[in-house]
């Protein structure tokens, strides 16, 4: 996707974080960015920050909420008529435990936000991308890609998207859009100084580097692309190189 000027794009999750970055980044190279999520306050400051010549519309919504989810696509129909680009960023970190001490509420809540709200801004997305292909970034983890002890439902969350994600590639390659994972791997955000509160966060990248790593991704891959696996760690290594999206580094298919 070469040209992003003009572009429509959902990131969810963007009222912070890597969320939040991605927004403003999109905007600035001219997109027209919607975001969804649940802290209105937050929600405003990110339109306020998004510079030209692009924008940002943020809408409280729950990516759980089928009707909220509606509402918001629907005003994306018709404000816009066309999605071009679904970031689906938004998550939850979940309890840090063993299976065994995870509670069923606790299971279910991460596993609702983690995989269900993918699902249903995925599904929602299909109608409106099929006008003008495009692509779908879903923000995954090292975790979901190999179970690791103490991570509990956040893993199996994260396996659920990588499955959704090969099954979407496949479903939609006819249709021209791009489905992809990309893992941002340790960044100095909330969701991580939660999971590690010991940790420097000066030692990681920032949410605007990883968010850079995306847009990497947006602007240069297309169908031919779809169900691969991307790494944010492997791809800061290519800043500043005019690669094209074949020599982009990836660690698998979905």
């Amino acid at each position: 996707m070469n040209n992003l000027k003009g572009r429509v794009a959902l990131v969810t999750g963007g009222s912070r974080g890597i969320g939040r970055a991605l927004c403003l980044q999109l905007a600035e190279r001219g997109v027209h960015v919607y975001t969804c999520g649940r802290d209105e306050e937050a929600l405003r400051e990110t339109e306020e920050q998004a510079p030209g010549p692009g924008s940002v519309v943020g809408m409280v919504a729950d990516v759980t909420d089928l009707e909220s989810m509606t509402e918001l696509f629907a005003k994306i129909r018709d404000e816009r008529g066309h999605l071009d680009i679904l970031v689906n960023n938004a998550g939850v970190l979940g309890p840090r435990a063993r299976i065994e001490k995870v509670s069923l509420q606790e299971w279910r809540h991460t596993l609702t936000v983690n995989a269900d709200g993918v699902f249903i801004a995925s599904k929602l997305a299909m109608g409106l991308m099929r006008k003008s292909g495009g692509i779908m970034l879903n923000v995954s983890s090292s975790v979901g890609r190999k179970g690791r002890g103490g991570w509990g439902p956040y893993a199996v969350s994260k396996h659920a998207l990588e499955g959704l994600t090969g099954t979407l590639a496949d479903e939609l390659e006819d249709d021209g859009i791009c489905v992809v994972s990309v893992n941002p791997g340790g960044t100095a955000t909330r969701m991580r100084k939660k999971a590690y509160p010991d940790e420097d966060p000066a030692t990681l990248p920032t949410a605007d580097e990883v968010a850079g790593t995306f847009m990497t991704l947006i602007e240069r891959l297309d169908v031919a692309q779809t169900g691969r696996q991307y790494n944010s760690r492997d791809l800061m290594e290519c800043f500043g190189e005019e690669m094209e999206a074949e020599e982009l580094p990836y660690v698998g298919k979905a």
